[in-house]
């Protein structure tokens, strides 16, 4: 189950980084990125970014509340429901 959550969060990652999944050149890294470039993060990408994690802690939550619930279920003890 982790695993598949991992997989989640990298497809999410990549979506946000304009859907590329290819790894940056060794020379590109090299060298310091000035400020005003094309390598920086506009609003509307750091506006995404911020709403997909905060997408997938909400997921990661629910997720751990339905596995809460299910071990309870299974030990026998009573539900919570409100």
């Amino acid at each position: 189950m982790r695993s598949l959550l991992f997989t989640f969060c990298a497809l999410l990652a990549v979506h946000a980084a304009g859907g590329t999944a290819t790894a940056v050149p060794a020379r590109a890294t090299a060298r310091p990125v000035a400020s005003g470039t094309a390598a920086e993060m506009s609003g509307a990408q750091a506006v995404g970014l911020v709403l997909a994690g905060g997408a997938i802690l909400i997921i990661a939550g629910q997720l751990l509340r339905l596995r809460l619930r299910i071990r309870r279920e299974r030990q026998g003890g009573g539900t919570d429901d409100h």
